[in-house]
């Protein structure tokens, strides 16, 4: 896979999913796609874009960044985990929503621990 896209795809998640989180969520979030991608890097956008998995992928919401301040630092942030720069803050979770939902899947995890506005969990 090309590593720009690479970059790109976990960017875009980084940003959908947690621009308004402090940096360690937005780290939290980054983690939680490296899990599901097994820190293979080929694997990433495969599971950004997997059917239901990220909230942005499949709603009309605009999926172009707007805000550039928030995209930046998400591209960094990207960045940086792809090379190694920060531990898995969410100790392997696989899953996460926000904290202002209960979705039916959260009973089949366990939780781990919550950033900011979102819980995050690990399979059982």
């Amino acid at each position: 896979m090309n590593t720009a896209n690479t970059l790109l795809c976990l960017a875009l998640n980084i940003y959908h999913e947690a621009r308004g989180e402090p940096e360690y969520g937005q780290i939290a979030v980054a983690s939680v796609t490296m899990n599901r991608a097994g820190w293979q890097t080929e694997n990433i956008c495969r599971e950004v874009y997997r059917e239901r998995q990220f909230s942005w992928t499949h709603s009309n919401a605009q999926r172009q960044p707007m805000e550039e301040k928030a995209w930046r630092k998400a591209k960094t942030l990207a960045a940086q985990v792809l090379n190694g720069e920060h531990k898995d803050p969410t100790d392997g979770a696989t899953h996460f929503h926000a904290s202002s939902i209960k979705p039916y899947w959260s009973r089949s995890f366990q939780k781990k621990m919550r950033i900011g506005r979102h819980i995050f969990y690990a399979e059982n």
